[in-house]
């Protein structure tokens, strides 16, 4: 027994050394892996057209051609507006900091008149309007832009052709999408891995992507027009802000929230921004409790822990671009770990869970208690399988 235990334990320190090592060599080539991973999901993403134009019986390079041409135009659209909307808001900047700068020493005040002492020094000492105002004028657009991906990519040289390797990769993956199927068979009869399960999971990965999609959309147009409302200045910006950041889970449609509140508080006042946040909070809370696990269903389930814990883990390693596609990738680890007989348990940790009346519910698994057991008794489980 002493034995299998030193096996046992040798055997965990090399894998956390082996892991240690893949983690470190996927950082520091963060600018080469992310641009194939992009290009990957979109490849995903993209199929049903190129499909569907296959099935009317489009020739395959038109076909092809079609899809990179509607994606080409998509990015180049998002891309020119979001910066044209950037240039024209940075302009207003420092007048909606003056703004915020007013209200935050009036609340300051009004805090110290109930009692509060000390408030207007704390506002004043840890808000330096004066630099950052200072700061925000004479700083760039593209500068800026360049600065938040710059973890990952760098120079904005670097960013374009990045952006021109994403495109390749994505072409050349979805040519080679037809018969991917019978050449992995082949690799398996080959001796090589079984890779049939990640294939599976590619319909599931692209269901998910094309909803979370949909759900960042309809996000959007309901944020856009919500502001429109209310008369804001930058309706389109705050829509395409709320559409983006859509993408990062738990934190990105939070975040996506507060420029449009704090344009509300400053151009129109208190009650405004009061009910710019309570539209936010509503999109956000229908679409993503009501709509979302209405068209995904139960067997994309993750646990919450560890949809926050990945947004954490892949902005660390790959910068913010990393974070939008944080529960995509998860999603293909989980499947890589769900086929491992050895590392299946963390599949199965990592999926979100439900007790009630003596029975464990987990998304994409069928496990049972008995009537007098409880979870960490001790008792046994079974784990027949995938649902």
């Amino acid at each position: 027994q002493t034995v299998d235990w030193g096996r046992k334990g040798s055997q965990a320190v090399m894998t956390v050394a082996c892991l240690f090592i893949v983690l470190t060599g996927m950082k520091v080539a963060a600018g080469v892996l992310v641009p194939i991973v992009y290009a990957f999901f979109l490849a995903v993403l993209s199929y049903p057209l190129v499909r569907w134009l296959r099935r009317h019986r489009v020739p395959a390079s038109l076909a092809l051609g079609i899809t990179m041409l509607v994606n080409l135009g998509l990015l180049a659209g998002l891309i020119t507006v979001g910066v044209r909307l950037l240039i024209s808001f940075w302009a207003d900047l420092p007048r909606y900091l003056r703004g915020l700068e007013r209200y935050l020493n009036d609340a300051a005040a009004w805090l110290e008149t109930n009692g509060v002492e000390g408030a207007k020094a704390t506002v004043t000492g840890v808000f330096d309007w004066n630099t950052i105002i200072g700061y925000a004028t004479q700083q760039d657009v593209m500068t800026n832009l360049t600065g938040i991906v710059g973890s990952t990519f760098g120079t904005l040289a670097t960013m374009v052709a990045s952006f021109i390797m994403m495109l390749i990769v994505m072409m050349f993956i979805l040519m080679e999408t037809h018969g991917t199927q019978s050449r992995l068979h082949a690799v398996h009869l080959s001796g090589g891995p079984d890779l049939s399960g990640l294939l599976r999971s590619a319909s599931d990965i692209q269901k998910f992507l094309g909803v979370k999609t949909l759900i960042s959309a309809l996000t959007g147009l309901l944020a856009g027009f919500w502001c429109w409302f209310f008369d804001l200045h930058y309706p389109l910006l705050w829509a395409l802000l709320a559409f983006l950041m859509n993408y990062i889970p738990a934190v990105g449609s939070t975040a996506a929230s507060l420029p449009a509140i704090v344009e509300a508080l400053v151009q129109h006042g208190t009650s405004t921004a009061i009910f710019v946040a309570i539209g936010y909070g509503g999109i956000n809370f229908c679409l993503d409790n009501f709509v979302q696990p209405t068209l995904l269903g139960n067997r994309f389930g993750i646990s919450p822990l560890v949809v926050i814990l990945s947004v954490i883990f892949w902005g660390w390693l790959w910068g913010p671009l990393g974070m939008f596609l944080a529960v995509p990738l998860t999603m293909v680890l989980k499947v890589l770990l769900d086929n491992s007989a050895e590392f299946q348990w963390i599949s199965v940790a990592m999926a979100k869970k439900k007790v009630r009346h003596g029975e464990v519910e987990v998304a994409g698994y069928d496990l049972h208690l008995n009537e007098d057991e409880t979870i960490g008794s001790g008792a046994s489980t079974e784990i027949p399988g995938r649902e």
